[in-house]
């Protein structure tokens, strides 16, 4: 793993490199973390501190002219951790950035089933709807991770609209105002899944495709890079940067080189529609 990750970071690097050389219109990077521990506090404090001094920092369902001298930025958190509340929001209220924090709504004032079998989100809580609401609106906005956290394209056209649907009117019930931006859950989706949320009311759906998002690009599907405390403040420049974009046709070509193209998940071949 660790050769892997240093492989894809030497190609990002070189990819970094030769967006500084070439002319290349503005795009928008939407990163997205998970939890913030008290451990890993101090170090998420300076990817923050690095974000304000080199980039413009936007919300995630931004539409408006972006940067053209800095990379344009977006911050968004899945799974609505308290460890967010304590940890991270304190230093993102005091730099005054957006964040878009993403609710599985059937979790919220417990910890999640599936955190327990996970090494890095293992003993985290959900947020309650009561502290959800108390987040400052100004800055805080509030999406849908749906309801229990499923693999949306496993289930039925019926299930997936009953678990958007229904997160949906639940946060709209507590914050009491519209909620129309949805995360999903490990990332899995189809093109049902997009089309379904689009009819249930969403306007942006992300995924966990790192992609550069250009100015004036249409569709509702948004992909992200994956940010975490824990990365080193070079890797975490190049993926503000949004120099791992190059992943998602990376494995396009793989798979078209072994023959597997049919192979790929609907989602793959959906975010390459759009995109």
């Amino acid at each position: 793993m660790a050769s892997d990750g240093g492989f894809k970071t030497a190609v990002a690097a070189a990819w970094d490199s030769g967006a500084r050389l070439l002319p290349r219109s503005p795009a928008l990077t939407v990163l997205y973390f998970h939890a913030v521990t008290a451990e890993h506090g101090r170090a998420f404090e300076a990817q923050i501190a690095y974000l304000k001094r080199t980039s413009s920092i936007v919300s995630a369902a931004y539409e408006g002219p972006l940067d053209t001298l800095r990379p344009n930025v977006a911050v968004t958190f899945d799974d609505a951790f308290r460890s967010v509340r304590d940890h991270a929001l304190p230093v993102l209220i005091e730099h005054n950035i957006p964040v878009t924090v993403f609710v599985p709504t059937g979790w919220t004032g417990r910890e999640p089933a599936w955190s327990r079998h996970d090494k890095w989100d293992g003993g985290e809580v959900v947020m309650s709807l009561a502290e959800l609401a108390a987040l400052p609106p100004n800055l805080v906005t509030l999406g849908s991770h749906s309801v229990d956290h499923l693999h949306l394209s496993r289930l039925t056209d019926e299930a997936i609209e009953d678990q958007l649907a229904r997160s949906r009117a639940t946060l709209e019930g507590a914050l009491g105002r519209p909620v129309d931006l949805l995360s999903l859950p490990y990332g899995d989706y189809d093109k049902r899944v997009v089309e379904l949320a689009v009819r249930v009311g969403y306007r942006f759906v992300f995924s966990d495709r790192p992609q550069m998002l250009r100015q004036g690009g249409k569709g509702p599907l948004r992909g992200r890079t994956a940010v975490d405390p824990t990365d080193d403040l070079r890797t975490f420049a190049l993926k503000s940067r949004g120099a791992f974009a190059w992943m998602p046709a990376a494995v396009r070509v793989k798979a078209v080189l072994n023959g597997e193209l049919q192979a790929l998940s609907p989602g793959w071949r959906w975010q390459q529609r759009y995109h």
